[in-house]
């Protein structure tokens, strides 16, 4: 009897992990901390995609066998994000300063009514190689070269940072300086990438609405 393995294509191969990209899309466009437009950044991890729901116990005097399980409160697990230390990128530390000045201190020049928060998509790319090497065409004509299949994409709504985060300093380590940023957020979605039959290749997987 031949044996026969099921993860012997890219179909059926699990997603790696350590390909990915967060982008932060801010509400307002005049939040100038996290700049007008949308922004990309490479992180070396990120944690905390996860949903919890409570249950709520219930008994009920006409059915005394088992106890009823009633769906409570659900909450949202924060994200922790970490990066080395890029000389001029300081994004994150300027939405903190932002947020603080804004909700704690009351000395910002953010207008009351402006939004501090951001939407984030974290793409998981598809691996190995980016498209099989297509090039791509955009609407001008250009071509701008291969691009990464996404196989899964999450989109966090609502996010703001709690904490921001640096390692210690120690002149006797041999190790990069890292930044960590954990944000709440008010839940996640997600949308997953097609494997096409026909081109043996991923399909990029939907934009959000």
């Amino acid at each position: 009897m031949a044996i026969v393995n099921s993860r012997s294509t890219l179909a059926t191969d699990p997603v790696r992990n350590f390909r990915f990209l967060v982008t932060f899309k801010p509400q307002d466009t005049s939040n100038t901390a996290l700049g007008t437009t949308t922004i990309p950044m490479g992180f070396t991890s990120v944690s905390g995609l996860a949903v919890t729901t409570d249950s709520i116990p219930y008994r009920e005097g006409g059915y005394n066998t088992t106890v009823h399980q009633i769906p409570g409160q659900t909450s949202f697990t924060p994200l922790t994000l970490q990066r080395g230390v890029i000389l001029g990128s300081k994004q994150n530390w300027d939405w903190m300063k932002q947020l603080f000045a804004t909700v704690q201190a009351g000395g910002s020049t953010l207008a009351l009514g402006k939004n501090f928060r951001c939407d984030i998509e974290i793409a998981v790319l598809n691996h190995p190689v980016p498209s099989q090497g297509a090039n791509v065409t955009s609407g001008t004509g250009a071509v701008t070269g291969p691009t990464d299949d996404v196989a899964m994409r999450f989109r966090v709504y609502n996010a703001w940072p709690t904490t921001v985060a640096y390692s210690d300093l120690n002149a006797g380590d041999n190790a990069l300086y890292v930044e960590q940023m954990t944000l709440v957020h008010e839940g996640f979605d997600l949308n997953w990438g097609k494997f096409n039959t026909t081109t043996k290749a991923f399909e990029d997987a939907a934009e959000f609405n």
